[in-house]
């Protein structure tokens, strides 16, 4: 009797054992790490649990951090990992401060777009964690923008890019691509938003390798319980410490700057080609400012395609925009295309050589049909009679009708249609620049003439050009490009050798 009594007590406990491995497999991340999850702390503070930031739009706030805080979503996480990057981000408090600096000008825009999506807030520090916020940044592997798009995902989420342009380093192009990516993310993790921020860092394509590779053990995995690149593993944690700091700065020893819930800047719309040194005389503006509020734009000129993603403060947007009337009465003028029998958008773009986009705009065109008899209003400057200065505060200003001829250095893999498109102009213009047809074979290191307008505006006939370095430009290039020496460009921008130049600097152009 006692021997049977033995034999089940040895039985109950042989199956307790087994219990107790089955359970630790199914939570192996509560045996391995300490990892609790709960909604943020401060509930009164922040929004409801459905995360509906689409109605923040709604409602007054007097600081953006109330705002951000209204909308955070993500619940609050418990780990070693993220108190390491709590600790991390406590020891670099400059590179928090810099980096909100520089989300100023941005960051109403960025959270506008979040709301727009119904996104949680936190996605707004995103780019505090991908670059600080600097729209110059590029990595190694040659992202760029406060958002460090890659190459393949910016041109799959429509972020185009040319000569003149980079939508990635465009505030608002790349915050609307941004929200979209992690929205479709968001959708193919089943509305994990770990998984889906995880996903953003290192692809989906890896996430999905690594839960699969989970999926020995009984349970339903999660972000921590699953082997990633190392700075996937940092990346997340570091999004959720930050978000914890913004939740409760006092906490963690910060003290947050003030910046008001209505943004300081806004964008404008420009129907005409127009450079950005025209765009600081008019708005009052040095342009060093306006460069860095328009980070997407490689050269000098803005694109009139771009209509409403000229970005300004508030008091020089207004500016601008009434001396801008009248200078634009000065130089374009008599600029009108009658359309005949046989006319088409397509066709009057490449007669004057304005991009089609431009044209729609300039004419609040919803479509690309026109009538015979139409007028079309051309966005091409050419300057009236007796019309050659101008005088803008107090100063005078030459009005300039000059181009610059720039050289593009032909490249494996390039062709006539391809170079066009990358400097935004039209096959025929390009080929009658180079006295060419579609059957000129292109030879490797050969110059391909590129005539660009120059500025509008200057004070004397020397012109000030500004171009920002791309991946794989050199000094050999930029220089054979514009037709200076090495040593002048070199020098203007007081770059000590060669191996300085990084892709995102501005440099300077004198002709």
């Amino acid at each position: 009797m006692f021997g049977s009594l033995s034999i089940i007590h040895m039985f109950f406990k042989n199956i307790k054992s087994l219990i107790t491995i089955i359970l630790c497999a199914s939570f192996i991340t509560s045996c391995n790490q300490s990892i609790s999850y709960k909604r943020p702390q401060i509930l009164a503070n922040f929004g409801s649990f459905d995360c509906n930031t689409k109605s923040l739009s709604l409602r007054n706030y007097p600081q953006v951090w109330d705002k951000l805080r209204s909308g955070f979503c993500l619940d609050t996480v418990y780990s070693a990992r993220v108190e390491r990057e709590i600790k991390w981000f406590v020891n670099n408090k400059a590179f928090v401060y810099r980096s909100i600096e520089r989300s100023k000008p941005f960051i109403h825009h960025v959270i506008a777009e979040l709301e727009k999506n119904n996104l949680p807030l936190e996605l707004a520090l995103l780019p505090l964690v991908e670059s600080g916020y600097q729209p110059f940044a590029y990595s190694p592997s040659k992202a760029a923008g406060i958002w460090q798009f890659i190459p393949p995902t910016a041109k799959e989420y429509g972020l185009s890019k040319s000569w003149m342009y980079d939508g990635r380093r465009d505030i608002l192009s790349s915050s609307k691509a941004a929200a979209h990516f992690l929205k479709d993310m968001h959708r193919h993790f089943k509305q994990d938003w770990l998984l889906a921020i995880a996903s953003y860092n290192t692809g989906a394509g890896n996430v999905s390798k690594s839960l699969r590779k989970a999926n020995y053990t009984i349970g339903q995995k999660t972000f921590w319980d699953l082997d990633l690149p190392r700075e996937t593993e940092i990346y997340v944690p570091k999004l959720i410490a930050i978000r914890d700091i913004i939740a409760n700065p006092r906490a963690y020893g910060f003290n947050l700057p003030k910046i008001s819930n209505k943004s300081s800047t806004k964008f404008i719309k420009v129907s005409y080609p127009i450079d950005f040194y025209t765009i600081s005389i008019l708005s009052g503006l040095e342009e060093d400012k306006v460069h860095r509020l328009n980070p997407g734009f490689s050269g000098w000129y803005f694109l009139p395609e771009m209509q409403n993603k000229l970005l300004l403060p508030r008091k020089n947007a207004d500016l601008f925009a009434k001396r801008f009337n009248k200078l634009a009465r000065i130089i374009y003028k008599n600029k009108i295309h009658k359309v005949v029998r046989g006319d088409s958008l397509s066709k009057i773009s490449r007669i004057y050589n304005v991009s089609i986009k431009s044209i729609k705009v300039l004419n609040n065109l919803k479509s690309d049909l026109i009538r015979i008899g139409q007028k079309i209003v051309l966005p091409i400057e050419g300057l009236a009679d007796n019309d050659n200065t101008v005088t803008i505060a107090g100063t005078e200003y030459i009005i300039n009708d000059k181009t610059i001829t720039y050289n593009h250095i032909v490249k494996r893999y390039d062709n006539w249609y391809k170079i066009a498109r990358y400097y935004n102009t039209n096959l025929k213009t390009l080929l009658s620049w180079n006295d060419a047809t579609v059957k000129t074979k292109l030879k490797i290191s050969q110059k391909i003439k590129i005539i660009m307008k120059a500025p509008i505006l200057s004070r004397t006939d020397k012109i000030n050009l500004r171009y920002v370095v791309d991946l794989g430009d050199t000094v050999n290039i930029i220089s054979k490009g514009f037709k200076i020496s090495k040593k002048e460009l070199l020098s203007t921008n007081n770059i000590k050798s060669s191996r300085s130049l990084t892709a995102g600097k501005n440099l300077l152009i004198t002709k």
